[in-house]
């Protein structure tokens, strides 16, 4: 932990509410401790700007503001805002601690990230900024210092909306007051370098930047200067992002977002996720045995995992006891039979649950051939018999005095319901079979 000579002064400040542990460093706007709140038994992080700076009127108001635009976004990939706390001069707001590392730090220790972490990463991101630009919060300070990553999860996390502006309709927000620029140079948008008016696709720029970064370990656009950094971003293209092992539609992605003209940007931050999603070869779908054994069933809950335990833990260790420490070849014999006779069991029932669902379905076909030839065949019959019988339904009616109604026919669609639990129960015990007999051999069923 870094030490800090105010450290004594903020705890006696917030002495009875947050114990504080140590300095987690210090950002652009304030110093950040690690503390633990006092009430509710959890770790903290604390933003405390300086004693200068909080005296000063129009940067409380910058701050504070930085807590209610932060406190009003919940997501997953947003570190959350739990308190703002107002003692005596001082000001701070309380925040989930996430224990792990910026992605700055992951790429100065480790290097250029692989292509597979950091498009996962930028998704996460890209998903982030959909859920506040929607919100009317454009950040305006995208960077890797500002990006946190869990060390228990891995999952992306941004962090430090202090320069963010909230606009009534999510679209383009004023620059400074001060008629300045405000943000990280380095991952700066050309309109933000330029001092004009913003939108949700600066943000996608920064992150293109940070992508950029992520993928090739160096920033796009360097210099002795800010102001010439700033030049590079309004005014050159980047260079093209051609890195071993990068897929080229993932490279594409990153270079989309570092388009100059936002027009020629991605729309929103959805648009680029799903970009990103696209951008790397799916995963290979696991083999149906071991997804019939992971999914919950009904035909494996039971019986048949009963089943599996006897012939995993009891039936097939002790078949390989006799065979390795007796030398009775008949009982070795006997036992393997009766091995192979469990392991082929579930293969005789889900045979005879498809032989009985082939025997329903032909009595079905067959029934259903029969009626059209009864009906080629007896056509006139039937026409004779219904003329037959509204003749006499009309010949109660004038004696009766009533009308009379035909009985209600039955329904004679065929139980497809059954029809289902048959197949499903087929193949619930041929995935059984697969499982056991690749968890005896040692093997992955294909």
């Amino acid at each position: 932990m870094i030490s800090d000579p105010n450290e004594e002064l903020l705890r006696s400040a917030l002495a009875g509410r947050y114990e504080i542990e140590g300095l987690l460093g210090r950002g652009g706007m304030g110093v950040v401790y690690l503390a633990r709140d006092l009430r509710l038994e959890r770790p903290v992080a604390l933003k405390v700007p300086s004693a200068d700076r909080a005296a000063d009127p129009e940067f409380r108001a910058r701050f504070l503001r930085e807590a209610r635009t932060a406190a009003a976004l919940l997501h997953p990939n947003i570190v959350p805002i739990y308190a703002v706390h107002e003692v005596g001069e001082m000001i701070l707001f309380a925040m989930a601690y996430v224990a792990g590392e910026t992605l700055d730090q992951r790429i100065e220790r480790e290097g250029a990230l692989s292509p597979e972490t950091a498009a996962r990463l930028l998704r996460e991101l890209a998903d982030a900024l959909a859920y506040a630009h929607a919100r009317g919060v454009v950040h305006r300070d995208v960077k890797p210092d500002n990006i946190l990553l869990d060390a228990a999860s891995g999952r992306a996390l941004l962090s430090d909306f202090g320069i963010a502006r909230m606009s009534g309709d999510g679209r383009s927000t004023a620059p400074p007051s001060d008629g300045g620029v405000a943000g990280a140079a380095a991952f700066m948008s050309p309109e933000q370098a330029r001092g004009e008016p913003v939108d949700s696709r600066s943000d996608l720029y920064s992150l293109g930047v940070v992508g950029y970064y992520a993928l090739t370990g160096r920033l796009p656009f360097t210099g002795e200067t800010d102001v010439l950094v700033l030049a590079l971003h309004a005014t050159t293209p980047p260079p093209p992002l051609v890195v071993p092992g990068v897929p080229r539609r993932l490279a594409q992605a990153v270079e989309r977002c570092l388009a100059k003209h936002p027009g020629d940007r991605f729309p929103d931050g959805a648009a680029l996720g799903r970009a990103l999603s696209q951008a790397l070869p799916q995963h290979a779908v696991p083999p149906i045995a071991v997804r019939a054994f992971l999914t919950r069933s009904a035909h494996l809950a039971g019986p048949a995992l009963m089943y599996e335990a006897f012939v995993g833990l009891i039936a097939a260790p002790a078949t390989l006891w006799c065979w390795l420490y007796t030398d009775a070849g008949t009982l070795c014999g006997a036992a393997a039979a009766a091995l192979a006779g469990l392991l082929l069991l579930p293969l005789v029932v889900a045979w005879a649950r498809g032989g009985r669902h082939r025997v329903r379905r032909g009595r079905r076909v067959g029934g259903r051939h029969g009626a059209d030839r009864g009906v080629r065949r007896a056509g006139a019959d039937r026409t004779a018999h219904r003329s037959a019988r509204r003749a006499a339904a009309a010949l109660l009616e004038r004696r009766v005095g009533t009308r009379a109604v035909p009985p209600r026919r039955r329904a004679l669609a065929p139980r497809a319901g059954a029809r289902d639990r048959d197949a499903e129960s087929r193949n619930a015990s041929l995935s059984l079979t697969a499982v056991t007999v690749s968890g005896i051999l040692g093997t992955t069923p294909a």
